[in-house]
């Protein structure tokens, strides 16, 4: 006759050693991680949440580096565009230079052959200054968009007139590119072209300094929302390791306890069968 022993409470220690040992691993998991979430199991909805809080950190990290590179841009621009002014004074100084009744036919073809190198020099700085590919003093850089913001209408507009010699000067009296001191009469246009030239040259600089600032005073704000972002997203993850230590022994302890009962189940049962066999 088949003698079989069922014992309810191995069954049941079985279950609990299991359950233990999986809360073991998870809470080791944890401290190795330092993350309170590492599957969504952890905490579901937390996860949720996390998740989209990072995903909105991602996003102002982006704009941040949007917001820098124009500025680095703009910087560019605006160094170039200094260069620019140094060479137009330097052309209103032998305008000048020419306006004097002393100076006769040849000096003043000298000054104006003076002037034609800067004037070449002008336009090499309009064709040649450079951002990632991009002229940004040729009269193309207009209208562009730089995405600064986690949503798509957060943008800042930045334009930059060109600042080709054919581009600056006076509408009535003439053009930069046109300038000449040949003669005394055209050495006073010459005077006031060139004025009219680091009028439009300061202008386009105090436009992409008032750019500059917008993009700084975003940069700042972009700053604070990522960190804060940042911030909330951690304090839903991060596992607090003094706490989850505490957790892990207390779960040790538990478990080499039920390790325990259910090995001294087993030897009940074992002893039972053999009190069967010999009785």
């Amino acid at each position: 006759m088949a003698i079989t022993i069922s014992s309810a409470s191995s069954s049941f220690a079985v279950s609990q050693l299991g359950s233990s040992q999986k809360s073991l691993a998870s809470s080791l998991e944890k401290i190795a991680s330092g993350q309170r979430i590492n599957k969504a199991a952890d905490d579901a909805a937390g996860m949720t949440i996390a998740n989209s809080l990072l995903s909105q950190a991602r996003g102002a990290g982006q704009a941040l580096r949007n917001a820098n590179d124009a500025i680095s841009m703009a910087q560019v621009a605006d160094s170039a565009l200094g260069q620019s002014t140094t060479l137009v004074q330097s052309i209103r100084e032998k305008a000048l230079q020419a306006a004097n009744a002393s100076q006769t036919p040849e000096t003043r073809q000298a000054l104006q052959t003076d002037i034609n190198k800067s004037l070449a020099q002008l336009n090499r700085i309009a064709q040649n200054t450079t951002y990632n590919g991009q002229q940004l003093l040729s009269g193309t850089f207009t209208g562009k968009e730089v995405q600064t913001g986690t949503n798509s209408s957060e943008t800042i507009k930045l334009s930059i007139t060109s600042a080709a010699t054919d581009k600056l000067g006076d509408p009535t009296l003439g053009k930069l590119s046109e300038i000449n001191v040949l003669s005394p009469e055209s050495t006073q246009d010459a005077i006031k072209i060139a004025d009219k030239a680091l009028e439009q040259i300061d202008a386009s600089r105090a436009d992409i300094g008032s750019t500059q600032n917008q993009l700084a005073s975003t940069l700042n704000s972009l700053t604070a929302t990522s960190t804060n972002l940042l911030a909330a997203a951690s304090s839903i993850t991060d596992v607090d390791l003094a706490e989850e230590s505490i957790n892990f022994t207390t779960m040790k302890v538990l478990s080499e306890a039920k390790t325990f009962a259910l090995a001294q189940a087993k030897n009940t049962n074992k002893q039972n069968i053999l009190s069967l066999l010999q009785g």
